[in-house]
Parts: C-alpha cells; structure tokens; sequence
C-alpha cells in the first residue's frame, strides 16, 4: 500500500520513481562505454571515460529532481516542517503570537458573520432581490428641514389598482400594526401574534407550505369563508403536529377559521413573532383600512421604471397632491425590502468592521514587531546560510512559511474566538421575544438569529489568516534577507528604527479606536442615566385577553376582581392595570381646550392620551408633584377626573396652577384637573417626553379596550416567581382568559437600550483589545530596545551616569513614541468619529471630555507599560554588560 500510495503521489507531481532515473543514468553510461570500446579503449577504461564524461550521478540525480514538475509540493512540505520545529522550540514566543493573532483574526470573523447574514445573504425568499415596498415621500413645506420618514402603506382600494401594473408581477399588503388574537388550541386560550396579508404576499415570497396552500383571492372580498394558515410551530406547539389539521377549525377570538395550510419550519414573516396569517379583509368594499406595501418587480424592470407606473397609478387614484408653497408632488420610489431592513444599521456595521480591521492591523503590526526581533538574533545564522549558497528568494519563501503557519494557528484559536463573541452578540443583542413589546430602538440587529460561524465564516478565517501572515511576514523577511553579510555577521540594532514605527503606528490605531469607544459608552452611559418618570425594579407586566364577545364593563368587572385576587398573593405591593403599556404606541391623542368643540385646526402636537387604574401610577413608581393621584371615589358617575404630566402644566395653556381647573380633552363633559405628575419616557428614553395626560379607567372604559389589559403588578420578592401564580389565578378566575408572557419592567426597559448597549460593548471590547496589543507592542519594543543597548547603558554606568539618567533615557525614548501615537491617534479620530454621529446620544463626535479622559488613561496606561523596561535598564551591571561582547 506505502509503494502504491508512493507510485500515485509521484504520478501527481509528474515525475517517474528513483529507479526509473537510476536505470535510465545507467543506460546512458552504458552507451558511453561502448563507445569508447569501439574507438579502441579497454574496459575499465571506457569506464573511466563514460564516468568522466557523464558526471557525478548524483549530481544528475538532482537536476533531474530540480527538473520535474511540482517540485514546489516538496519546498512547501519541507518548509512547513522546518517552521512548526521553530515554532515548537520557542513555545513562549509561539504562544504570544497565536494569542495576539486569534483576538485580531476572531473578532474579524465574528463581524464578518454579522455582516454576512445582515448584509450580503439575501432574505429567504425567492429572488428576494426583486422584493420591493412602495414609498411615498410627503411633500415638506418650504420652511421644514426636518426629514420626513416616507409613506409605506396602501389600502386595499390602491392595491386593486395597483394590480394591474406592468412592472410589477405581483403586489400585496399585511397589516403594519401589531396583530394577535386568542387562539384555541389543545392547550388552552393562547394569544398569538399574527398577520393580516393579501393572498399575493405568501405566494410572491416563493415559499411552498408544507401542507396545503396559501390564500386565494376571493377570501380577501367581505364576507367570505374566514381561513388562516399556521406557522410551523404553532401547528407542532400548539396543535401537536396532528396530520388531520388541515380543514380543521380554529377559534380564533371566538370566531371559526378554517386551516387551509401549514408553513415550513424556518419560515417567518414579518416578523419572528407571526404564529399565524388570515386573509386582509377590509370590514367593506369602501373601508380605506390601510396595509404596508410590498411587491415584486417584473423581470427586467428596474426601481426607477417601476416607480414612475406606480406613480402614475396612485395619482389617478388619490388624485394631485401639490404643494400650494412649492409646487411640488410627492414622490414615489421603491425600496427594496433588504435595503429597508437593514438599512438603519448599515453605519454601525461599518464602524464596527473598520474598529475591527483596526484590531487586525494591531494585531499583526504587533507580531511583525515580535518577529522582527526574533529575526534579529538570526542575522547570523541567515549570513552563514546566504555565505553557503542558499537562494535569497528560497529563504524569503521559508521566512513567509514560518509566518503564515504562524497566522493559520492563529485563525484556528481565533475561530473559538469568533464562536465566543457570536453568543456574545446573541446575548447582548436579543430583544424580549414579544411583538406587542417592541419600543424604539429595541432591536439591536436584524436577522441576528441568523448570525453564527458557518463554513463561509471558515473560508474568510482561512482566507485572513494566510493574508495576515503574509502582511506581518514581508516586513520581518525583506529586512533580514537584505543588507550586507558583514554587517549581518557582526552584532547590530538596525532594526530598532522600524520597531519604533510599527509601535506608533500600534498607538495609533488604538487611540482612534479608544477615542471612539469612549464616545459610545460616554453615550450609553448618558442614554442609561435617564430617568424615565417610573421605578422598573420589582414590577412585573402581562397581558390578559378575554373573549371578543365581552362587554366593557364585564371586562372591567374583570380586571378590578383579577386585581383584589392578585393583591392577595404573598409578596405583592400594589397591582394596577391599564389597556396599553406604559412604554410603547399610543391609542389616542387629543387636544387640552376650553370650549367642547375640538379646535377646527388640531395642534401640530397633540396631547397623549392614558387611560388607567387608580392604582396604576403609584404602582409604576410614577412621582406625584402637585395635587392628589386617583381615588377609589373617583369612579364612574363622579366628577371626571384627569392627571397631567409637567411638561403639560408648564405649557402656555395654564397662567397659574392647573389644580383645580377644568378643561375639555375626550367628549363633551369637562375634566377637572386633580394632580400634576412627572414626566414619562413613553417613546423611548432618546425622546423627550411630550405633553400627556391620565384619565381614570372606570370612567373612560371604552377608551382603546380591546379586551386586553396590561397588569402591572409591584412585588417584594422574585418577580419572575409570580408568572405561574399570575396565570393560575386569572384562569380560576375565567378559564377563557389568555395570559401572555409575563416580562419584568427592567427587561422591558433594558430592551429600549439593546441597540446602544450593544454597539458601545462591542467597541469597548475591540478598544481595550487594541489597547491592550499596543501596550504590548511598546513594552515588547522598550525591552529589546534596552536588550540592544545593554553595552552602551553599561558604558554610561561604568563612567559615573547616575541610574536616574538611565532611567529618563528609556522613558523619554517610550515618551517620544506614545506622544508620536497618541497625536496621529487623535487625529485620525477626529475624521473617523463624525461616523458615529448617528448612534451617539446628547454628544458631539468631538465631545472634549471624552476626548481628553482617552488621552489621559492612554497615556497613563503607555507610562506603566515603559515603567518595567526602564527599571530594569537600570540594574544592569556595568562589568556583565562589558562582557557580553
């Protein structure tokens, strides 16, 4: 097998066996001596002269070998071999550089897998490239500056005209508000997220399902056969799998549908939290109830020809919308649906690669700093080879070797690196697995579930390695192979020059990268400092859904029973309930008047309306400022009561304090104003809090109920631990009732800062990283600068210089070098960071503090870091120093 095996490699590299070429030398030599028999030599003679003329045999052996093709297979293995022993003998110097590699190589590959699943992968749909959604952008008044976000939604009577597009094969709608209802399933009452969707949505997105079909469209028209289709895991979580499902059917809050069909496991749209599709079907043929748009262009058919038919299209059906100021029309263009995804996040990603690729080039700066000095002490050992006869080019080739089997140990360690961060990501990244939650900025990357190290992340590992082994190799490899062979022979510290520049040029990316870091967490640490009007810690928020068929005041009824039920339970403070969350989208919005009649022209802000419980704002830890709170006398039938927040009772409505005054805001009846309260972030903490106002629930029941309540429930103890008991007593209560999942108020408010929190981890990592490479760099550069100087040093004792003065020439040589760093650093940070203004909160790009707080701890950090190869410069001993030559 070995001689087989043996015979196919040499068949691969096109050369024949040794015997092959022993026997062909022989045959020459023996056409040789017959020749020289027949000019009339003896034997041994003609022997002597075949040799003579022929050569050594070994000699020809090895230009037959240099000869062959492929020979490079055999340098390559050699030269492989040759650098693991290096690399296996210095074990110390080996473990500094895989280590140093594997940060700079693992944080690459972790970004390039977000990067890749966010950005280049394409959606899982068909040609998911040709998915685009119609946007309009509104006309802005002349004296507007401010962007407008653009119009994205239809409604049904624009999508039948629409239909007939020739640039568009297909084109639909679904619902852009959030969707649930309670489903009926082997397991009890469940709320589900859901979507509304035209019947070409499912269909035009190229996904089969699994059992049965998608929508047809006469179940879109009024009054048709209600159907639903179910996503994987519903029909396996809630429904068990059963195989009979199809046909079956569902209640769905209270009304049949009908399964008709069963997506594929992984199918998700638009969002991971639709556990079932239903048919958009408006309530009549007139009902203007509008959908987000999508659509998929014809082949061949660009964005832009696309945009000006639909254009055409929707002005025929809304009719012209000109500006009277500037006479101009509102504009259509389609977006494609990638682009739209991730597009509010594309200048992170980029500043989060070039922080990366900045660590990278520490990295390797850093190993070709290592290695430069380690090719030094061979100078002499290269000289004595080139002396022999050895090939520059085959020592370079040798050299790159060593340091690309040098980086690809590196990528192998920095593949676990790259797995480590990736869970990092999916850890500081995850938003609350809750549709109805989402707040502003509470989605920190799209697509992360998709993020992981896959084979491509391996090829880009492999890939950068054998690149960043040949980048931190040319330099190390061009300066020991050039130059005299004298000078080589004798001992020199040429190379103490490029490690200066290596080193400040370490500095100076790490600065870049720190005084960018330092922008962000300055930024979270502003963002998380806001106070947002409430107490989070121990409050514990759910939702409750009854019946579609219950009455408002039986659902009243059944919040105040749930709620005298839930106080009852060990451990819990205060409960309230209220029929939307605290933080999140508003139900109504109203103006602050003192006539009944609304103003013929509303306020260009409107007053946020809130409807609670009595007890739902002291339970949130909402401050009374002025006034009294909601009373238990403050029921329906009493004088109606409303709260107002600061920004409201400092507004130009009121001259003197609004306590006591009444005013118009919902119906014909006035509301007296009780109390003023704080203000509440309820869009998120980047957005100052508007004017707001709180009305009592038993009075104003029929504002926004859906049969859902919100219940916030205060609690001494764990309040994770009350989720069953919350459950269990609502069911006793009403066994119809669906229970959502039950989130903490700190979850709820830490997902509003998922996004910030974790562009300023990410570069905070990559910045201590680079930092903490570039410190090595100058340590590594002052210590073999003070190793090539021992003789001089020793010379300066030896004459009297006072150890001081040793100690002031090393660290005013680390001084030169981190000032050099440190000023290229920050100069480099004030073109980079204007990339972060986007993600930034209360902060210039140019923030002073932050700035000289990074300059500071750099600096102090490089100080400590010149320290210990300065003293110890300082106790070398003059006669071992004179010796050592």
């Amino acid at each position: 097998m070995r001689r087989f095996l043996s015979r196919l490699l040499n068949l691969f590299r096109g050369e024949r066996s040794e015997e092959e070429v022993a026997r062909e030398i022989a045959a020459h030599l023996a056409l040789l001596e017959d020749d020289y028999r027949r000019r009339g030599m003896t034997p041994d003679e003609a022997r002597l002269a075949a040799h003579r003329t022929m050569g050594s045999v070994a000699h020809a052996k090895d230009l037959h070998r240099d000869a062959r093709a492929f020979t490079w297979i055999d340098d390559l293995v050699r030269d492989v071999r040759f650098a693991a022993r290096l690399l296996r003998r210095d074990s110390g110097f080996t473990a500094v550089a895989v280590v140093t590699l594997a940060m700079g190589i693992g944080v690459n590959t972790a970004i390039f897998s977000v990067v890749n699943a966010v950005l280049f992968r394409p959606l899982p749909y068909d040609r998911s490239d040709r998915l685009v959604r119609i946007a309009e952008h509104p006309v802005a008044a002349a004296n507007v500056t401010a962007s407008v976000a653009p119009r994205i939604v239809i409604n049904p009577l624009e999508l039948e005209a629409l239909r007939s597009a020739r640039t568009l094969s297909r084109v639909g709608i679904y619902g852009g508000r959030p969707f649930s209802m309670t489903i009926a399933g082997d397991g009890g009452p469940t709320r589900l997220a859901g979507e509304r969707v035209s019947p070409e949505v499912l269909s035009m997105l190229g996904v089969r399902p699994l059992l049965g079909r998608t929508f047809e469209r006469h179940e879109e028209q009024p009054g048709s056969d209600a159907v639903a289709v179910l996503s994987y895991v519903t029909w396996q979580r809630d429904f068990s799998g059963r195989s009979d499902i199809l046909g079956h059917t569902v209640s769905f809050d209270g009304r049949g549908y009908s399964i008709v069909g069963v997506m594929p496991r992984g199918f998700e749209f638009p969002h991971p939290q639709a556990a079932f599709w239903v048919p958009f079907v408006p309530a009549s043929r007139t009902d203007r109830d509008s959908g987000v748009s999508i659509a998929r262009l014809a082949d061949d058919v660009t964005t832009d020809a696309a945009a000006v038919e639909v254009g055409a299209i929707l002005a025929q059906v809304r009719g012209a919308r000109i500006d009277a100021s500037t006479g101009a029309k509102p504009q259509i263009e389609l977006i494609e649906l990638q682009e739209e995804l991730v597009g509010p996040i594309r200048r992170a990603l980029f500043v989060l690669a070039v922080a990366v690729g900045l660590v990278l080039l520490i990295a390797s700066t850093n190993v070709a700093s290592l290695l430069l000095a380690r090719t030094s002490v061979r100078d002499k050992e290269i000289a004595v080879r080139i002396a022999i006869g050895a090939g520059r080019g085959r020592l370079m080739r040798q050299v790159l070797t060593e340091s690309v089997v040098l980086a690809l140990a590196g990528g192998v360690a920095g593949s676990a690196v790259a797995v480590g961060l990736v869970r990092l990501l999916h850890t500081f990244g995850a938003a609350l697995p809750r549709n109805d939650l989402y707040t502003a900025g509470g989605v920190s990357i799209p697509r992360l579930g998709e993020v992981g190290v896959d084979a491509s992340a391996f090829a880009f590992t492999a890939g950068v390695s054998v690149l960043t082994g040949i980048v931190f190799g040319i330099v190390p490899a061009v300066r020991q192979l050039r130059g005299d062979l004298s000078q080589k022979l004798r001992r020199n510290s040429g190379s103490s020059r490029m490690h200066s520049v290596l080193v400040v040029g370490q500095l100076a990316m790490a600065m870049m990268l720190l005084a960018g870091a330092g922008l962000l967490v300055h930024s979270f640490v502003r963002f998380a400092s806001v106070r947002p009007g409430y107490d989070a810690e121990g409050v514990v928020w759910y939702q409750a859904f009854l019946p579609r068929e219950r009455s408002a005041s039986q659902t009243t009824a059944f919040a105040e029973d749930l709620t005298a039920r839930l106080r009852s339970l060990p451990g819990v403070q205060g409960v309230g309930y209220a029929p939307q969350i605290l933080t999140g989208n508003l139900l109504r919005q109203t103006s602050v008047r003192t006539t009944p009649a609304p103003p013929e022209r509303p306020p260009a802000v409107g007053t946020d309306v809130r409807v609670v419980s009595r007890d739902f704002l002291s339970v949130m830890g909402v401050r009374l400022l002025e006034g009294r709170g909601l009373r238990e006398s403050d029921g329906a039938g009493h004088t109606r009561v409303m709260l107002i927040n600061r920004t409201l009772a400092r507004s130009d409505l009121f001259t003197g304090s609004p306590i006591g005054q009444r005013f118009y805001a919902m119906g014909d009846q006035p509301w007296e104003i009780v109390g003023i309260v704080e203000d509440v972030h309820q869009f998120g903490l980047d957005r100052a809090p508007g004017q707001q106002i709180f009305l009592d629930f038993r009075q104003a029941p029929s504002s926004g109920v859906l049969n859902g309540l919100y219940f916030a429930i205060r609690t001494a103890g764990s309040p994770t631990a009350l989720a069953a008991d919350i459950r269990r007593t609502a069911r006793d209560l009403d066994p119809l009732v669906a229970v959502s999942t039950v989130a903490t108020m700190e979850q709820l408010l830490s997902n509003t800062m998922s996004r910030r929190r974790l562009y300023a981890v990410l570069l905070g990592i990559f910045a201590t990283v680079a930092v903490a490479l570039a410190v090595i760099g100058l340590f590594g550069m002052l210590s073999y600068a003070v190793a090539q100087r021992t003789r001089e040093i020793g010379v300066r004792m030896a004459l009297g210089a006072p150890r001081k003065n040793v100690l002031a020439l090393v660290l005013r040589q680390s001084l030169l070098i981190a000032v050099a760093g440190i000023t290229l650093g920050l100069a480099g940070a004030v073109g980079l960071t204007r990339y972060l203004s986007g993600m930034l909160f209360e902060l210039t790009p140019l923030d002073p503090t932050t700035f000289v707080v990074a300059v500071a701890l750099f600096a102090a950090v490089a100080a400590l870091a010149s320290l210990v190869p300065a003293r110890r410069a300082t106790r070398i001993d003059p006669v071992v120093a004179m010796r050592s030559e």
